[in-house]
């Protein structure tokens, strides 16, 4: 037991780490801009893709299942249940470690976990490490190996089997490629226009305005004048009346093409940096542009669905099938996200295909309760077949039920 508690105590201490950690990488961008995944989530469209992707994983329902004579039912007693969908580590819930482990996986490519074990070998806490403090390399066996830097700067070696890994798409199959370091000069041009924008209304929106005054200035004169002007009338004094002596006469300067135009490079930016996280710009509040993924709201969810969040719950139940249900009897056991409530359709149409399904003997209708979040009702297992489809007649009339 001590063993057991100097290894949780280990693994906790790795786990509390600064931003500086999480901020890991810096990558060049454009016009001398460095980008690291910290700063890349002031971005509005990166924030807003990061978090969708993220709040999207962590409310998805994880089922256990057992399989035994070719059917599987739902274990909801088994410790991966309790590991993966009520308390992941002592100190998250299970929406919290998800959406912080798809932040990881969205910024950094690699979402790390230290398996806390029990003293019969369980695992009983995963807690998430940060990207930053871990490096990997592969030994001449072809195992991985895992460096944890550790936060008082030691560092200790662990071998794969002690860390719980998903990765993004890989170059090597031991790292994922980090989104934000491959679309650094996307998500600098973004903030690069932000940043125009608001120096520019910071200004009131004018790039200023020539001051025309008779006879030549000394430098101290001159450098009165410009700094009395630019307090008196510039940015939250825009606007005010002017006041002019001596002759002085304002033209003011009207803004060009090429400086309004960073508005359509904002919106033209968001469009990349959507593309990137593959986010249906609705889904971020950019509705001007058509989308080529349905018509409807309800088409483009289902495109989302399918296009977006499904690969990445397959990387999700890879992993949890490569370094969780391994260790046990992998024919016996599986993990699914269930996505059943984001493809749900209208109540009309969920329940014209009910209809269907129970006439033509697919479901039950206690089957169809539980896709509704209801409760089984009695006799609710039974199985219709149509009467073009039955076999024999009378005593000899095949019957299809429930064998559960």
């Amino acid at each position: 037991m001590d063993l057991e508690l100097e290894e949780k105590k280990f693994a906790e201490g790795v786990a509390i780490g600064t931003l500086d950690d999480i901020i890991g990488e810096t990558y060049g961008g454009f016009s001398n801009f460095t980008i690291s995944p910290l700063r890349a989530l002031q971005c509005g469209a990166v924030f807003a893709c990061v978090g969708l992707l993220s709040e999207s994983i962590a409310q998805l329902p994880i089922k256990v299942y057992k399989n035994k004579n070719d059917t599987k039912n739902e274990d909801r007693t088994h410790w991966l249940f309790n590991l993966l969908s009520r308390r992941p580590c002592s100190w998250l819930s299970s929406f919290a470690w998800r959406e912080l482990a798809m932040m990881f996986l969205c910024l950094r490519g690699d979402f790390y976990a230290y398996k806390v074990r029990d003293g019969a070998g369980i695992v009983r806490e995963l807690l998430p490490l940060l990207p930053g403090a871990i490096s990997v390399r592969q030994l001449p066996n072809w195992e991985l190996e895992y460096r944890i830097n550790l936060a008082n700067g030691s560092s200790k070696t662990v071998a794969q089997t002690e860390i719980f890994h998903v990765m993004y798409r890989s170059v090597d199959g031991i790292k994922g490629l980090s989104p934000i370091g491959f679309s650094r000069q996307a998500i600098a041009l973004s903030m690069a226009a932000e940043g125009h924008g608001y120096k520019t209304f910071t200004n009131g929106a004018k790039p200023g305005g020539i001051l025309k005054i008779p006879g030549q200035l000394s430098q101290e004169a001159y450098s009165r004048l410009k700094e009395n002007w630019t307090s008196a009338y510039s940015g939250e004094n825009e606007g005010n009346t002017a006041i002019l002596e001596q002759g002085t006469d304002f033209t003011p300067l009207s803004m060009t093409n090429s400086d309004a135009q960073y508005l359509e490079t904002m919106k033209f930016q968001v469009e990349q940096i959507a593309r990137i996280f593959r986010v249906p710009l609705f889904m971020i509040q950019s509705t001007e542009k058509s989308t080529s993924w349905g018509s409807g709201i309800e088409q483009m969810s289902l495109g989302f669905v399918r296009y977006t969040l499904l690969p990445w719950i397959k990387r999700w139940e890879s992993a949890i099938f490569k370094d969780l249900i391994s260790e046990i009897n992998e024919g016996d056991y599986e993990v699914k996200f269930n996505v059943e409530g984001l493809e749900r359709g209208s109540l009309g149409t969920r329940f014209d295909a009910y209809q269907k399904g129970i006439n033509m003997g697919v479901y039950s209708p206690n089957e169809i309760r539980r896709m509704e979040d209801m409760n089984p009702r009695t006799d609710g297992d039974i199985y219709l077949t149509p009467m073009n489809m039955r076999i024999g007649n009378g005593d000899d009339e095949i019957q299809h039920e429930d064998t559960e």
